[in-house]
């Protein structure tokens, strides 16, 4: 009786989705290095979907041609790739399932390498400690031209045909880096006490919210426990959570570390307990 439930739809916002099961994001670099999309990319998620998943979430979209921490991620940070999102999202709604775009920006989690040959951006001049490149600190200007970036590529998603946005703020990338003391160290209204450290995140969500509406489906993907000396714990997580649902984020997908993480981390692997996360999870 307890596994029926996961074979009935549910709604988020008003998006309504066939089942309970839900493929989280996982990085594929499947992608032409310019952020589009490639036939490999469209027919791995496609995959999935006739499989019978009912909502699929994608990896992490740049929001800016600057904004990935790793090469041949998609992108839409320009009109010009709108086109191939389309057939994208109409291929996976012929087989019956939704699909959410997640977007980001990776911040210190990245190097030149990869992002553009720009030196990562970050709330405070600290290296990630996978990483080790020396991030700048971002100015205010920088911190509203992002928050732009933000509003601008949920749009295109939705111009793309996609059932909703997940804004990743976990995993220690940069909206993750704002949130944390253990990466944040600034001194104006972009840090310091949890009001502040928030503030990116509730800036971006209302300007997404601006151009894409009240009715289009909007997550939110955050950290539980960095699992770092100095990082956040379960003690911010509980009053995050509240102020997301304040601000208009229609679910929550919780999951927890970041790169720092040197016990379990973010990529989770055969050794970790089965379902390890789920308390945290049950707990918000």
């Amino acid at each position: 009786m307890l596994l029926e439930k996961l074979f009935t739809p549910m709604k988020i916002n008003g998006c309504e989705i066939s089942n309970r099961f839900v493929v989280p994001a996982m990085v594929v670099n499947y992608c032409n290095y310019n952020g589009t999309l490639t036939e490999k990319f469209i027919a791995y998620h496609e995959a999935k979907a006739k499989g019978g998943w009912g909502l699929i979430i994608t990896e992490d979209y740049g929001v800016n041609k600057n904004a990935g921490g790793y090469d041949r991620i998609p992108g839409l940070w320009n009109d010009e790739q709108i086109e191939k999102n389309i057939e994208f999202t109409d291929r996976i709604h012929k087989l019956g399932s939704k699909v959410f775009c997640q977007i980001y920006h990776a911040g210190r989690q990245a190097h030149q390498g990869v992002n553009g040959g720009v030196q990562p951006m970050a709330p405070s001049p600290i290296p990630c400690a996978i990483k080790r490149e020396l991030p700048r600190a971002l100015r205010v200007d920088e911190i509203k031209q992002i928050i732009e970036d933000f509003g601008d590529c949920a749009l295109r998603a939705k111009k793309a045909g996609f059932d909703g946005v997940e804004i990743h703020s976990g995993h220690g990338y940069l909206l993750a880096e704002f949130l944390s003391p253990y990466s944040n160290k600034r001194t104006d209204e972009y840090g310091g006490c949890l009001t502040n450290r928030v503030r990116i995140v509730h800036e971006i969500i209302d300007n997404i919210r601006s151009k894409v509406g009240r009715e289009f489906p909007l997550t939110i993907r955050f950290s539980a426990d960095e699992d770092v000396d100095g990082g956040r714990t379960m003690a911010e997580t509980r009053i995050l959570a509240k102020m997301f649902e304040e601000w208009g984020i229609d679910a929550i997908h919780m999951s927890t570390g970041c790169y720092g993480s040197y016990d379990k981390g973010v990529v989770s692997t055969m050794y970790v307990d089965y379902a390890w996360t789920v308390d945290y999870a049950e707990e918000i």
